[in-house]
């Protein structure tokens, strides 16, 4: 009878350990609040920028040399430390491995492999940062002149910023897991719902808020729900690493 009870402990045990490693990827996979703070670091960034450009611009046309000179200086000088953090191989990487220790040392150390790319895929990856990066500052620009009426500045930035995001997914795979694509999901039904007519857009001076809101906001929520799911993870692989009858001292 012993030998039964046993035999199927360690049935159980062998299948528990089978699970290990799945649950062990999910939850590397889902631990986003580095991923969400870098996010937020680059946002107020890419805001800073933005005011600052159009400000640079306001300058310029209206004969203010001075202001202009000093907009353009601060300017190029954000545009450097983010291509020195993008690009250095003292930046980006380091950075978010110093930040995951900071946030999650109190659990361990848990991630997946980087994605591998050639030197090629990875200027070809910051050319099309910029070029997002530039018609974010060209959409802004010309709904502040009144070319691009404020509501359909989210519907236009989802034609550049949706593809962004999913080749951004494709690029990060297996490091990230595909939870990070609710944002785009959301950002592309917003959009339609904004051209079918729904009133969710601002009006005046929030309307540079109709981009960056709810990109921020759809984020911020795909980032919450991977954390959440993380800790799914991480209860589960507590369980199963508990494992029953004499198997799990080893004999």
């Amino acid at each position: 009878m012993n030998s039964k009870q046993n035999n199927k402990s360690q049935d159980q045990n062998t299948e528990k350990l089978k699970e290990i490693p799945k649950w062990t990827r999910k939850y590397a996979q889902n631990r986003t609040l580095t991923n969400f703070l870098v996010m937020v670091i680059f946002m107020l960034i890419s805001m800073v920028i933005a005011a600052l450009s159009y400000s640079a611009g306001a300058a310029f046309i209206k004969g203010n040399i001075t202001v202009f000179r000093v907009c353009i200086v601060v300017l190029f000088a954000i545009l450097v430390f983010v291509l020195i953090i993008c690009v250095s191989k003292f930046g980006g990487v380091k950075i978010r491995r110093w930040l995951d220790q900071l946030i999650y040392d109190y659990e361990g150390t848990a991630s997946m492999p980087e994605p591998k790319l050639t030197k090629k895929k990875k200027w070809l990856g910051f050319v099309v940062a910029a070029v997002v990066f530039i018609c974010i500052l060209g959409s802004y620009y010309l709904s502040m002149e009144g070319y691009i009426a404020f509501k359909y500045m989210q519907p236009i930035s989802a034609l550049y910023l949706v593809p962004f995001l999913v080749l951004l997914y494709f690029e990060q795979r297996p490091r990230v897991g595909p939870l990070v694509l609710i944002c785009p999901i959301l950002y592309t039904i917003h959009a339609i719902l904004t051209v079918a007519g729904v009133p969710i857009f601002f009006t005046g001076n929030l309307g540079i808020l109709n981009m960056f809101l709810p990109l921020f906001g759809y984020t911020f929520l795909a980032h919450v729900i991977s954390h959440i799911y993380s800790r799914y993870a991480l209860k589960k692989l507590k369980g199963l690493t508990h494992l029953k009858g004499e198997a799990a001292n080893g004999d």
